[in-house]
């Protein structure tokens, strides 16, 4: 914090200090909207609520309807698109620019409308706002201790650093662009996983043609036609309509081995040493591990951990808590161990553990395991219903074949995760420096 108000003091002299009040248009003045909303009504008017906005964006699919008689008591109030909306209580501060879109909606009470001066850049007042010299006036202005607020006489007195006119449209062109690039990777992001979940509902009911060659049959590496098409390709099993050729069992059938990991793991936590691998290393996105928090364990020669130490192929499952969550272990993973939350599934040669796991991630394999994630009680699963867990079971080809095609698709997710990580760390960097004038850009 102390960073950031000595970055506020040494703006370059050019930059305006003002406060939001100053900024304001002579004929408006901040207010927030409507306080009886009343029911929502199915042909009314569009309002924003303080926690319909986040981070610089409305969620337009989650506003909520008052009726039109409601609405046109609060004339104020009525958005002409192009000013800030902000969120009073919830997620204080957090501002967005009101999309033309949203033309002749209202806004609730737990959010703010600021109309701005012609004279003022308002996405470069946004993005200020949002930046941590923003923030840092914002909740200075804040109340509260569970809950912080902001009142709207407080709000009026922000000190907002202005540039030049001509630098606020640049500083905020050179941010917009930057924002554009990180939505076109997010909307990336969601088009593969959207492929990915319907590519697995198809491949687990409909599998892969391996039948003959390339040559001799033209459907060969593709999905099989589907049950309305070629009916007599499947037969009815437990889990549902599935290729003749796949065969239904149980986990405990095709594993040689299934465990948990020890308890009082704490004693052996260290610095460095072998991985520890918990179920926050375990996401429902795929069957990979995810390392936002490492534990290392150092258990020594001869412990009962060995029991549980972790080999290629080895599947887990999360087995208290929020049950379920399935990992693989990679292959040449390094020396690692789990506790007593997790279960360990160790298939026979014949099966492909990447091609199991996905089975049981999926929402037919999930299934399952819905019936013990109760929310009323204590959710568990021991290990006996571990092995009684239901697979399905093609042939080894057609499993690799399967979790080949998963696994690219989890592939191109991963690859846009990461440039989308690139995009809001240029964005987190361009903000600190543009927006306090360390870096100033040319008019």
């Amino acid at each position: 914090m102390n960073d950031v108000r000595s970055a506020i003091h040494r703006h370059p002299a050019d930059w305006q200090e003002c406060y939001l009040s100053d900024l304001i248009s002579p004929d408006s003045s901040i207010t927030y909207g409507v306080v009886q909303p009343g029911p929502e009504i199915q042909d009314g008017v569009l309002f924003i609520r303080g926690g319909d906005i986040f981070n610089g964006k409305i969620f337009i699919e989650k506003l909520r309807t008052i009726s039109k008689e409601i609405s046109s008591s609060y004339k104020r109030t009525l958005l002409n698109g192009g000013e800030l909306v902000m969120s009073l209580v919830g997620y204080p501060g957090e501002v967005a620019i009101v999309p033309s879109s949203l033309k002749g909606a209202n806004i609730a009470r737990q959010a703010a409308l600021i109309r701005l001066k012609n004279e003022v850049c308002n996405t470069f007042v946004m993005y200020y706002l949002l930046s941590e010299s923003g923030k840092y006036f914002l909740f200075e202005k804040s109340t509260g201790s569970a809950q912080q607020v902001i009142n709207l006489a407080d709000l009026k007195y922000v000190k907002v650093i202005l540039p030049p006119m001509s630098q606020q449209q640049k500083i905020a062109k050179i941010l917009t662009a930057v924002d554009n690039l990180i939505e076109q990777t997010q909307a990336l992001i969601d088009k593969y996983t959207a492929i990915k979940q319907g590519m697995m509902a198809d491949l687990f009911t409909r599998g892969i043609d391996l039948s003959g060659t390339p040559e001799t049959n033209p459907n060969h590496g593709q999905l099989r036609p589907s049950f309305e098409e070629a009916p007599e390709l499947y037969k009815e099993t437990e889990l549902g309509w599935v290729p003749r050729e796949w065969r239904t069992v149980s986990l405990g059938e095709i594993a040689e081995k299934i465990t948990s990991g020890s308890r009082d793991w704490a004693a052996y936590y260290a610095d460095s040493g072998d991985l520890f691998v918990r179920i926050s290393n375990l996401t429902r996105e795929h069957i990979n591990f995810r390392w936002d928090s490492v534990k290392y364990v150092d258990i020594g020669g001869g412990s009962e951990g060995e029991r549980t130490r972790l080999l290629d192929g080895d599947i887990l499952i999360s087995i208290t808590a929020d049950l379920g969550i399935v990992g693989v272990v990679p292959k040449g993973f390094e020396r690692a161990y789990i506790n007593q939350h997790t279960a360990l599934v160790r298939l026979v040669s014949q099966c492909n553990p990447r091609f199991t796991g996905n089975y049981l991630s999926s929402h037919s394999g999930q299934v399952q395991f819905e019936k013990y994630n109760d929310t009323g009680a204590k959710a568990g699963l021991n290990l006996p219903t571990i092995a009684s867990l239901k697979c399905l079971f093609p042939s080894l080809n057609e499993q690799a074949e399967i979790s080949k095609i998963i696994d690219a698709l989890d592939s191109k997710v991963s690859i846009q995760k990461v440039e989308l990580s690139k995009h809001e760390m240029v964005k987190k960097g361009l903000m600190q420096d543009l927006l306090t004038g360390k870096v100033q850009v040319t008019a």
